[in-house]
């Protein structure tokens, strides 16, 4: 009865989980009910948010579409200039040509001439401040020797980064039919930025003081992200901490930034965002950076890391073979599991889908030998992974052991042909010994006839 309780109950468990296939957490539905009866849209093409503290996915809208980046690109430049150049302290010098492959484009520029120097550390903030697309082709022409070689050495970054839906055609973001890139790459892409002390400085920066260079005086560079602008008031947000703003006709109004509060830090990605007026003030509003905002407010409000399995928690029960002492072994998590989710839920709100579990185990099973693991479904969703181990002993019993031995040694192929062997030499000594037997016989009765002859023959002698 307990075997048959403990197989029904770990149908049960098995079965409700594959009606819900794990995948990334996607809270957009949960954001756009959060405002009661007034719903809360993401009105951008593409939102991404993700949580750099464990790479949980909290938002995801076309996160892996290939769109026209604009300046987001700037960022695969920053990195490709800082992966190969340690040294910022290095001058650069603005070349004529390099200049003259932007005429005509319309590009943002952060006022660069011709023979002007200035350190790596500067021209970088030139890039990511004012997103100077001057700035991009002289850092390109600087590490790469050509514009063509560095667009090279970024699609090869974009590879090693593992960015599977990205291709560079420039190091600025000007629209262009195959220079595409999605937002879950985007997020790879800054999130290996970020890891540049140099990098977080300058993205993190309202406004920079330019220092004075051989061709123009002192100047102020001035963020195109307004989420860090206090004066900007209607994007303003405090825990907003950078990273770079984009905008072309094709790729719309895009925005990668990342926030942190409270120990939680989480990085957003929006892209084809339109300029309209979404909250009836009767100004037209940045969509990349309202989406933003609007992800983030969401999920500093309502995330928290809470216990989603406890350690010791029973999961489900796999069958013990060769055992007397128990017929099957229980595995519970081996320890806490936090996972980040709309706080109030903990372990109860979750349901459970082992993997890797075997079907049946062989005793000996000490307590807290590791046999499989779980995955921790919250709303249809995979949030986290927790190892299993036994929760009691299971000894072995030598009288069992051997007869599963026997019993699996009675179905093997080299079992078979052994008793096929040994009946063939039973039958062949059968029929020796029946033929010998035989042989025997006929000798006696050979035997008994001369004898006879031999009497008959010496009667004969005598008469």
């Amino acid at each position: 009865m307990k075997k048959f309780t403990i197989f029904i109950c770990t149908i049960t468990i098995i079965i409700s989980s594959l009606l819900m296939p794990a995948s990334a957490q996607n809270y957009i539905n949960d954001l756009q009910k959060e405002n009661g009866d007034k719903t809360i849209q993401l009105h951008c093409k593409v939102d991404f948010m993700m949580s750099i503290d464990d790479g949980t996915v909290i938002f995801e809208k076309n996160a892996d579409t290939p769109v026209a980046p604009a300046s987001l690109t700037k960022i695969m430049t920053a990195l490709v200039v800082l992966k190969n150049c340690p040294d910022l302290n290095q001058t650069v010098t603005v070349e004529q040509a390099a200049l003259e492959s932007l005429y005509g484009t319309g590009s943002s520029i952060a006022g660069l001439k011709a023979g002007e120097t200035m350190t790596l550390y500067n021209m970088l903030c030139c890039l990511l401040i004012p997103s100077g697309n001057d700035a991009a082709v002289t850092l390109a022409v600087h590490v790469g020797g050509t514009i063509e070689n560095f667009v090279k050495m970024m699609n090869d970054t974009a590879k090693e980064l593992g960015c599977t839906n990205t291709h560079f055609d420039n190091p600025h973001g000007l629209d262009s039919a195959t220079h595409k890139t999605s937002a879950r790459d985007l997020s790879k892409m800054a999130l290996a930025a970020l890891k540049y002390p140099a990098f977080e400085t300058i993205v993190g920066c309202k406004t920079y003081d330019l220092p004075a260079t051989n061709m123009n005086n002192e100047r102020q560079l001035v963020n195109t992200n307004f989420l860090i602008n206090p004066y900007r008031v209607t994007y303003y947000n405090q825990y907003c901490k950078g990273i770079k703003t984009g905008s072309t006709d094709n790729a719309g109004k895009c925005l990668v930034s990342y926030a942190s509060k409270d120990g939680y830090n989480y990085l957003a990605v929006a892209m084809g965002g339109e300029q309209i007026d979404t909250d009836n003030d009767k100004i037209e509003e940045n969509q990349a950076f309202m989406d933003t905002n609007k992800m983030y407010n969401w999920a500093f409000k309502n995330l928290k890391y809470e216990i989603v399995t406890q350690e010791g928690q029973f999961i489900c029960s796999v069958t013990a073979n060769n055992s007397w002492s128990g017929d099957a072994v229980r595995l519970v998590a081996k320890s806490d599991v936090l996972a980040l989710v709309p706080q109030g839920n903990n372990s109860e709100s979750v349901s459970f889908e082992p993997i890797d579990v075997p079907g049946s185990v062989d005793a000996p099973i000490a307590k807290g030998d590791s046999i499989g693991k779980v995955k921790v479904i919250y709303a249809g969703q995979q949030i986290a992974t927790a190892e299993l181990v036994a929760a009691d002993d299971i000894k072995l019993s030598v009288i069992l052991f051997i007869g599963s031995k026997l019993k699996a040694l009675s179905k093997s192929a080299i079992f078979k042909i052994i008793v096929v062997f040994v009946v063939v030499c039973a039958l062949a000594y059968a029929g020796l010994c029946i033929k010998v037997n035989k042989v025997r016989k006929k000798k006696r009765q050979i035997k008994v006839v001369k004898y006879n002859e031999l009497q008959r023959n010496t009667q004969k002698k005598k008469k």
